[in-house]
């Protein structure tokens, strides 16, 4: 073990934090590719990322190195046999944008709901007013209000949980999907496929993980009600983008949020976590996520991933 830790920062997406109660050295990269990342953290005993791939050729040639800290929910960019192999741990920072991420969510549902890009554009080029002022004849059909809606919450963790609040106190009608391939309902749960053809609109928080890829799929778009939405601020493996394209062409669904060209389509560059109660508390967590595990130099105390 080196005589003090090395951290190394390989995304800029974050503003680090001072550590506190041991020695460091400190760098930090705005990106990191693939092939930057064996050279980069090679004398690393601390990788910080935000979302940057950390890859098995990068961990086997890191040999000091005992902790990799995500800087968000996720890890499915982790390579964790590698790191296991290593005997490295794995940290990350859960629930800090769970007011966020809801929120966020329930705005691209009213963007859908109410048409809110497609009419924009055609304001702004002026085709609503001075051709036909009547806008409502460009919507398909009249928008559903909250106490219309039955909204399916996909993936029951804290934001889900949180998306739940929410719908409820709009006003709505809310099912929570169980998971896909259970063969019974736990209390509280609609069957998936029930829950399916009963959403006007779904709003997708699961992890991305071997059980959700691809989650959503031809099949599935095909049993939903054609004038449904469905909003997905969880990883984006977990709809097949292809099947959800095809699906908002051909009117199978009312709305989704990939190609930029579809007019009921709202497109979100993972921007949902991002607030300022987000940063605080990651900024806390991400301290304190290190600095419980660099005392003493044991860096496998209370891992989570």
């Amino acid at each position: 073990m080196p005589a003090k830790h090395v951290i190394v920062a390989i995304d800029g997406w974050v503003k680090y934090p001072t550590f506190e109660g041991f020695d460091y050295d400190f760098r930090q990269y705005d990106r990191t590719s693939p092939d930057d990342l064996p050279g980069r953290i090679a004398d690393a005993t601390i990788v910080c990322t935000s979302a940057t791939p950390v890859t098995r050729e990068g961990i086997l040639n890191a040999p000091n190195l005992k902790l990799v800290a995500c800087n968000g929910t996720g890890t499915d960019f982790v390579d964790k046999v590698a790191l296991q192999q290593m005997g490295a741990a794995l940290c990350h920072v859960p629930a800090q944008n769970t007011d966020s991420v809801s929120e966020h969510a329930f705005a691209l549902c009213y963007a859908l709901r109410r048409h809110i890009m497609p009419l924009h554009q055609l304001t702004m080029e002026a085709q609503v007013w001075s051709a036909i002022r009547a806008p409502q004849a460009e919507i398909p059909r009249p928008p559903r209000t909250n106490a219309e809606e039955t909204l399916v919450v996909v993936g029951y963790g804290a934001l889900g949980k949180n998306v739940e609040r929410i719908a409820k106190a709009l006003g709505m009608r809310v099912l929570i999907a169980e998971r896909k391939d259970a063969t019974t309902c736990r209390e509280g749960r609609t069957n998936f496929y029930e829950a399916l053809k009963q959403g006007t609109v779904f709003i997708v928080v699961a992890p991305l993980d071997a059980s959700t890829k691809n989650m959503v799929s031809d099949a599935e778009l095909a049993t939903m009600n054609p004038t449904a939405f469905i909003v997905n601020v969880g990883r984006g493996g977990i709809i097949n983008e292809a099947a959800l394209a095809k699906a908002l062409k051909n009117g199978q669904l009312a709305g989704g949020e990939l190609d930029p060209t579809i007019p009921n389509l709202v497109l979100s560059p993972h921007i949902a976590w991002y607030s300022s109660k987000t940063l605080k508390g990651t900024f806390a967590m991400m301290k304190a996520n290190i600095e419980v595990r660099c005392p003493g130099q044991d860096l496998t105390l209370g891992v989570g991933t």
